[in-house]
């Protein structure tokens, strides 16, 4: 009598979350992808075509990160020039994310990309980038660096 229960429990929970997983998905209106298996997502269907069967864009899951994926030219060309703006940005890395709070050039998008690029720009110029003398300086100081060596080389 108990297993019944708990196999009954069981599989009410699975189709609970199964018409969850369905409802999340039609909400974000995703383009057409192969079924993912739990944890491994779509890893093992990588290497077959599935561009002939879901069309040039499709959702795939890698491990359990859901991923647009877009093939040939033309769906590139469409996402990146077309439509730039529904496209832009780049994909979150909550580690990274943490350890700079947000304020890592190579990991911020839009407006506080644009500022911190502004600041490295800014801050480099006034440091020297982009000056004739500061290109001598530097081969100056590589060759002090490189006499130094050599002379710590032939002491050993």
């Amino acid at each position: 009598m108990e297993l019944s229960t708990s196999l009954i429990l069981v599989a009410l929970t699975a189709v609970l979350l199964w018409l969850l997983n369905l409802r999340n998905n039609r909400k974000h209106r995703l383009p057409p992808g192969p079924p993912a298996l739990p944890l491994i997502g779509n890893l093992l269907q990588l290497k077959k075509n599935l561009s002939q069967t879901y069309g040039p864009v499709m959702t795939i899951y890698m491990g359990w990160k859901r991923t647009v994926a877009l093939v040939g030219y033309d769906a590139v060309k469409e996402a990146l020039v077309d439509q730039a703006d529904d496209f832009v940005g780049r994909a979150p890395f909550p580690f990274i994310h943490r350890a700079t709070r947000g304020y890592g050039i190579g990991i911020s998008n839009g407006e506080r990309w644009r500022q911190l690029r502004r600041f490295t720009l800014m801050t480099l110029r006034d440091f020297g980038m982009g000056r004739k003398g500061m290109e001598q300086w530097i081969q100056e100081e590589s060759r002090h660096i490189r006499t130094h060596i050599h002379a710590i080389k032939g002491e050993i």
